[in-house]
């Protein structure tokens, strides 16, 4: 539900994948680190100090994500 590329900006953008049955977001240029839920659409990271939230739609579907990294909150669409 939550797999896909999520855009940063023109250059930068994360993809959610699962591997190994586990969830994992990477970074352009950076490896896979995994995803630990904390509620449901919410995740953080224990290799760096990041959470993740996804964003739905109106129908409920995945739209996006915030990346909430370094005091800042970076939203990023499904493309």
């Amino acid at each position: 539900v939550y797999e896909g590329v999520y855009a940063l900006s023109s250059a930068f953008a994360l993809t959610v994948s699962v591997v190994d049955g586990k969830l994992t977001a990477q970074a352009t240029g950076q490896k896979a680190f995994e995803l630990t839920a904390e509620a449901e659409d919410a995740f953080y990271l224990t290799a760096v100090d990041a959470q993740i939230t996804f964003t739905r739609d109106a129908t409920g579907a995945v739209d996006g994500l915030v990346l909430h990294q370094g005091g800042r909150d970076m939203p990023a669409r499904r493309q």
